[in-house]
């Protein structure tokens, strides 16, 4: 059951706090932040994971993103094949499916700048071409990074 205090100590996990910082944030002791943290885990709602780095996309000069808008009507196995297809690309970092508008994909991608985003994208409308699937409608939006971050309150 997700109450309050579990929306709580989930908002304290997606902010990055410590056990005890989770526990202030919730307003629950430590053993009780614990014992519901263990139980978000027994119900598949958070993972725990080993301690890890972020990086810093701009000082690591891999800030140029991308947003690209593909319409795939009609044609079910097109559509699952640009998405198999796309999963596979390192720079690729999410894919959605839409419904709702002219386009029924979303791609988000990351380049280290616009040369290495012009020759992927050239590889990836030849492939396009050979796989013989129609594209109906596409559009693509090029940027740079201003925010790169996760939804922490989630009450």
């Amino acid at each position: 059951m997700i109450d309050e205090k579990n929306l709580k100590i989930m908002e304290g996990i997606a902010k990055g706090l410590s056990l005890e910082e989770i526990a202030e944030y919730a307003g629950v002791s430590k053993k009780t932040a614990y014992n519901r943290i263990k139980m978000l885990e027994d119900m598949g709602i958070v993972k725990k994971v080993k301690k890890t780095w972020e990086i810093d996309y701009k000082k690591a000069e891999c800030d140029t993103i991308g947003i690209l808008l593909l319409g795939v009507h009609n044609d079910y196995e097109g559509l699952k094949k640009i998405t198999e297809r796309l999963a596979r690309f390192d720079f690729v970092e999410k894919i959605y499916k839409l419904v709702g508008s002219n386009y029924n994909l979303l791609v988000v991608v990351r380049y280290k700048n616009l040369k290495e985003l012009v020759s992927e994208g050239e590889k990836f409308l030849e492939w396009l071409q050979k796989s013989g699937i129609k594209i109906d409608s596409m559009a693509q939006f090029v940027g740079e990074t201003v925010k790169d971050s996760r939804r922490t309150i989630l009450s």
